[in-house]
């Protein structure tokens, strides 16, 4: 009796947990966001290729991931590759990364997107992390491997970089001039704007 009730409580159990087919889902469905996101963090197409089916495999190889959390697991995986791949680190913050072919990023039509691209690797890794996927400044650093104090002069760096929008590239942004940074909106970062809510 015992064993059999260990054997359905098991056999529930199994069923919380996303599968391979579960991944592939994902993966076909979120196949644009997720590229792009390997595209943003590693900065040409050749290594967000590898990145993305990287991930794939990472997701796919008996990870016990609750099925629920199954698509933002995919998008962690995604980073963590992409992390492995490039190894920014706050070292090299004023070294310019160096895009092998600017043509390749023709299907980014936005000029913020290009600028993005162009910023430093690690200030662009924490400004993808940090504000377009929302991960909190210690998540960031942990991913990074990096103290917490990093993250946030590196946020400033990449904001002020990509407000500074050359006027001369057609964009559907305002391209009236430099917009204002507010250092402490950024350093209260998302944490103060979902305690608003």
């Amino acid at each position: 009796m015992f064993v059999q009730i260990k054997k359905r409580w098991e056999g529930d159990r199994k069923s919380e947990y996303a599968t391979h087919s579960d991944f592939r889902t994902i993966f076909i469905e979120h196949v644009q966001r997720l590229y792009l996101l390997a595209l943003l963090l590693t900065g040409d197409h050749p290594t967000a290729q590898r990145c993305f089916v990287a991930a794939f495999a990472l997701c796919t190889e008996g990870s016990c991931v609750f099925k629920d959390w199954a698509t933002s697991w995919s998008r962690r995986s995604v980073i963590k590759n992409a992390i492995r791949m490039t190894s920014p680190a706050p070292s090299l913050e004023s070294r310019p990364d160096l895009i092998r072919n600017h043509n390749e990023l023709n299907f980014v039509s936005s000029s913020l997107l290009k600028s993005l691209q162009e910023l430093p690797p690690f200030d662009r890794f924490v400004f993808v992390i940090s504000v377009l996927e929302r991960y909190s400044d210690r998540e960031c650093s942990a991913l990074l491997s990096c103290v917490v104090t990093d993250i946030l002069p590196a946020r400033i760096r990449a904001m002020q970089q990509l407000s500074m929008i050359d006027e001369s590239k057609p964009s559907t942004y305002s391209t009236r001039g430099p917009h204002n940074i507010d250092a402490d909106w950024l350093e209260c970062g998302w944490e103060c704007s979902n305690h608003q809510t």
